[in-house]
């Protein structure tokens, strides 16, 4: 028999695991990318799919990617979690949730920057504000989002 399984860090509702079961399994630890790396990882994506738009929509790239990590970086500085949230957990795949639905574009109905720019802030939404439970934590998301926007937009 073979038994798998993972875990996060302690905290938010997380508990501390026993040394003595922890001597049981080989333990792998991956640790969040650097900002540039992710940077690097997210730009790169977003380059291969926006190969076939217009140029207005491929200097973008640069900028989503980076919009996208801030954001990211400033939701889990902010918005952490809790017992009654203990949901709040944001990591990587998040991230990777966004560049999926950007991926769904397709060329011929995305001709200027400012619909790739509304879908882009959809996708934050969808992925993001979804998750939030109360309205002061949806707001904080608004203004980080439109921080974003205005900065880099």
């Amino acid at each position: 028999m073979q038994l798998v399984s993972c875990m996060g860090m302690p905290g938010g509702g997380r508990a501390q695991i026993s040394n003595r079961i922890l001597s049981q399994f080989h333990v792998i630890n991956y640790t969040v990318p650097d900002e540039k790396s992710m940077n690097h990882i997210y730009k790169t994506i977003a380059d291969v799919k926006f190969t076939n738009f217009s140029e207005e929509i491929k200097s973008l790239t640069d900028q989503v990617a980076q919009c996208t990590i801030n954001l990211f970086n400033t939701l889990t500085e902010n918005l952490l979690p809790t017992p009654s949230k203990s949901h709040y957990i944001f990591n990587m795949r998040d991230i990777s949730k966004v560049f999926e639905g950007l991926y769904e574009a397709d060329a011929q109905y995305y001709e200027g920057k400012e619909q790739l720019i509304k879908l882009w802030g959809h996708e934050i939404l969808r992925v993001f504000y979804d998750r939030l439970i109360n309205e002061d934590d949806q707001k904080q998301l608004k203004k980080y989002l439109n921080d974003q926007l205005e900065q880099h937009f």
